[in-house]
């Protein structure tokens, strides 16, 4: 359902085909994971607040276990994920696919190991899209910031064997299960952490490879959607 109402919308408007992007938050974070991979034809990046690697679960008590505990071993679904984007990749072949990550590390819904899942999983299927070439991906020291008068965090980068960003983890001191950098506070929404929004438009941007980032038009219309993504599930 939700990948015909992009194709319905890029039918309709006028969209950029190589720049469409799925986010979302718990169960929402695990579909933004699994629409990224069963179509890969379609999505460019994917952002994911307190979620799961891919098929972590599939059904309620697994599902429920893995929130608590982490699913299975992230290499193995890492192979899996590549295996499943076989027909997408078919349509429009790729070598990358760029994944961000945010994840409260007083989360009492998602257990904090599953942001680190995702990052291995998903590094692990960039190294089959890539071919497996050599050096790999390579995970730099993370640095620690914080919010003016909120949370403190520590971000951690992961580049390519070209030096590219392709990967980014963001652990939040302190927070629970909720979308970080909410302009306001509400349930799974938390004001004093870093602007997940923001930042994973930057991130976006950055791993596209151009500066769509600094067009005042696409810049004012993302400021406006980003308020609407805290409630969203």
């Amino acid at each position: 359902m939700l990948a015909a109402v992009i194709e319905q919308v890029t039918a309709s408007y006028k969209v950029d085909a190589d720049r469409l992007y799925v986010a979302g938050i718990s169960a929402g974070g695990a579909m933004a994971v699994i629409l990224g991979v069963t179509y890969p034809d379609l999505i460019a990046a994917v952002g994911v607040v307190a979620g799961l690697e891919y098929r972590a679960a599939s059904g309620m008590s697994e599902g429920l276990a893995a929130m608590k505990r982490g699913g299975p071993d992230p290499e193995r679904q890492g192979l899996a994920a590549f295996e499943a984007m076989s027909q997408g990749l078919g349509a429009r072949p790729r070598h990358r696919a760029p994944v961000i990550v945010f994840q409260g590390d007083a989360d009492r819904y998602v257990n904090p190991v599953n942001a680190s899942q995702i990052i291995s999983q998903w590094a692990r299927t960039n190294q089959c899209l890539n071919g497996h070439s050599k050096p790999g991906i390579v995970a730099q020291a993370p640095t620690r910031g914080s919010v003016p008068g909120g949370r403190s965090f520590e971000r951690y980068a992961y580049h390519d064997g070209a030096g590219h960003l392709l990967m980014e983890k963001w652990m939040v001191e302190g927070m629970c299960h909720a979308w970080p950098g909410s302009p306001v506070a509400a349930d799974y929404a938390d004001p004093k952490g870093p602007n997940a929004s923001q930042e994973m438009w930057r991130f976006f941007c950055e791993t596209a490879g151009d500066s769509v980032a600094e067009s005042p038009d696409r810049a004012t219309l993302w400021a406006r959607l980003r308020h609407l993504l805290p409630g969203a599930h």
